[in-house]
């Protein structure tokens, strides 16, 4: 069972097709996932256009271009145990 004290975030993304093709990997891995989604505000007031990054932590970050004001935040964590596996899948 995941909870907040053994858990780490492997993904962060706006986009619903990463954020599907994580939650495969981890499922076609056996890898126990958590996802946690959330509408959140553009900072840029509905002009965001940010591109594929890494997070401070060390999460990769995919964010697609959207012209709405809202957008859906996509949190993925695993496991700390299997945080470098999960991370290597999602890379590949």
């Amino acid at each position: 069972m995941i909870n907040i004290f053994n858990r780490k975030e492997v993904c962060i993304t706006y986009d619903i097709a990463e954020q599907a093709r994580v939650r495969d990997i981890l499922k076609q891995n056996n890898i126990e996932y958590d996802l946690d989604t959330k509408r959140i505000e553009s900072p840029l007031g509905g002009q965001s256009l940010i591109s594929s990054s890494t997070s401070p932590l060390g999460a990769q970050v995919s964010v697609n271009s959207d012209m709405s004001n809202r957008c859906l935040e996509h949190k993925v964590y695993v496991k700390k145990s299997d945080y470098e596996l999960a991370k290597k899948l999602i890379e590949k």
